[in-house]
């Protein structure tokens, strides 16, 4: 029933308007019509057509492009506004259920995804390995640091804020020149 689906272009997220035109059951030149009309409306009071609605074009089934918005929350609200009886309520339904699961899925705590057979223990047992590894072969202690950095963010675990001030102050040593020389 709700045929709307969410898409994050540049930082906003968005849904086709040919989605929107089958969702209400409009013809989609029709609804690019009413669009372009939103639009020199919103020109006139000198509001950003950006915020509503995003041209854009697709490729149609002979690859040929063709015309198409894209819609944010704030362009939906105002199609909702204008499309009425059972249709408004469905769309408007629909559309608010799809961003709101898109700003769900945004905002979501994220547990680490670890790469195919890496458990936390495993990529602790490496950490050791390598650090002892490193240390045989004379690395010092800042190239350990940076080993276990990467180890962490490559398998997507948090890397501590004391952790990483700690190892940028043993960086910056490096770059400050010797005193009275």
């Amino acid at each position: 029933m709700n045929g709307l689906k969410v898409q994050d272009f540049h930082g906003k997220q968005v849904i086709d308007s040919r989605d929107v035109a089958q969702m209400v059951e409009r013809e989609h030149n029709a609804l690019l019509k009413s669009i372009r009309q939103y639009a020199d409306y919103l020109a006139e009071g000198e509001i950003a057509q950006g915020d509503f609605f995003i041209e854009s074009t697709y490729l149609d089934g002979n690859n040929q492009p063709r015309p198409n918005f894209l819609i944010t929350k704030k362009g939906c609200d105002m199609i909702a506004n204008k499309t009425t009886g059972k249709k408004g309520v469905l769309f408007t339904a629909a559309y608010v259920t799809a961003f709101e699961e898109m700003r769900q899925a945004l905002t979501a705590p994220r547990s680490p995804a670890l790469p195919d057979g890496v458990t936390f223990s495993s990529a602790v047992g490496f950490m050791r390995l390598a650090r002892r590894v490193m240390l045989d072969m004379g690395s010092t202690p800042t190239q350990v640091g940076m080993m276990m950095k990467e180890t962490l963010e490559t398998c997507g675990f948090p890397v501590p804020v004391s952790f990483n001030k700690q190892l940028e102050g043993q960086l910056s040593l490096f770059d400050t020149p010797a005193l009275g020389k």
